[in-house]
């Protein structure tokens, strides 16, 4: 596959590839240095000269399974940056019991001896 220059998506990920924590090193680097042409023949921007493009091409589009590092790479680049899932967090916050709390447990001190 043909580079056409660096990748960035300082949108979602303004860390860089390697710092997000979602893709491998190795993963980051097929981004980073394959991206923009992956981007390119996803959106039709570009055609495929290869054969390893246009089976890219083919097993992104779902002609194909996907099997190649670069067509698994780019599958999870576009989950990611389309499938936002927002997470909130329940935080509920408890009050101290005081000694007072337990006025039914009476007990009786008184010992028959």
């Amino acid at each position: 596959m043909r580079s056409v220059g660096k990748f960035y998506d300082d949108q979602n990920f303004p860390r860089g590839f390697s710092r997000s924590g979602v893709f491998t090193v190795s993963e980051a680097q097929l981004l980073e240095t394959y991206g923009r042409t992956m981007r390119g023949l996803a959106d039709g921007s570009l055609i495929p000269e290869t054969d390893i493009e246009q089976n890219f091409l083919s097993e992104i589009t779902g002609s194909k399974d996907l099997q190649s590092s670069h067509a698994k790479c780019w599958a999870k680049y576009v989950n990611k940056t389309t499938n936002k899932v927002r997470s909130y967090t329940l935080c509920v916050s408890q009050r101290k019991q005081s000694n007072n709390d337990y006025e039914d447990d009476d007990v009786d001190n008184d010992l028959d001896i």
